[in-house]
């Protein structure tokens, strides 16, 4: 399962490279690059972030069936939740689930919540890891710094345009990025895809 779950992995890594390719054939020269230039960087920084979420979700797809109750409690039954919080369900509910395997109603389960879970910071992902029963080893506490900023600069990107929060004289009206700092994220969130894999290998 490991081996589908980096296919799809290396292939959405395979994406970030390319439009980084792309963005250096565009931004040759020297000075400060247009804005329509550097929002491939930042179209990049946003398809990392949905690489890594990705990644994290087709790892708990796998492991979390495979949990004690501890782990899966808080998931709530599959058609019951839009929000992905556990709730009281009354027993006519089940009636859907009648003729099924109850491990195939826990992995449905799974599913629609992994549908709507995000990561918006570090913390989030340190839960995924223990749900799994995986470690937050200090290899990869070390890349939290560097992750959590791709993050949120992913969350500026994507709910206020990259705009600056301040503008006048001196400002830009929409906040610098470079390729290094998107090389720099990339690098982070292979990484720790890297380290997490340690666990599977034998």
């Amino acid at each position: 399962m490991i081996e589908d779950i980096m296919y799809t992995f290396d292939k959405n890594f395979l994406r970030l490279n390319n439009l980084i390719s792309l963005y250096k054939t565009m931004a040759a020269g020297q000075g400060r690059k247009p804005a329509n230039s550097l929002d491939i960087l930042r179209a990049t920084t946003v398809l990392t972030h949905a690489t890594l979420e990705d990644y994290l979700r087709n790892l708990l797809q796998w492991r979390l069936p495979h949990q004690d109750r501890d782990k899966i409690e808080n998931i709530p039954l599959v058609g019951t939740s839009a929000i992905g919080r556990p709730s009281k369900f009354n027993l006519g509910e089940l009636v859907a689930h009648k003729n099924k395997r109850i491990d195939t109603v826990i992995k449905e389960s799974i599913a629609e919540y992994l549908g709507i879970l995000s990561f918006n910071d570090t913390t989030d992902i340190a839960k995924a890891l223990s749900s799994i029963t995986l470690i937050v080893t200090p290899e990869i506490r070390d890349l939290f710094p560097v992750i959590n900023e791709m993050i949120k600069r992913r969350h500026k990107i994507v709910h206020r345009a990259d705009r600056e929060d301040v503008t006048g004289s001196g400002h830009h009206s929409i906040t610098s990025i470079s390729v290094q700092k998107v090389e720099k994220w990339k690098r982070a969130i292979d990484q720790l895809v890297f380290e997490i894999n340690k666990n599977f290998i034998s």
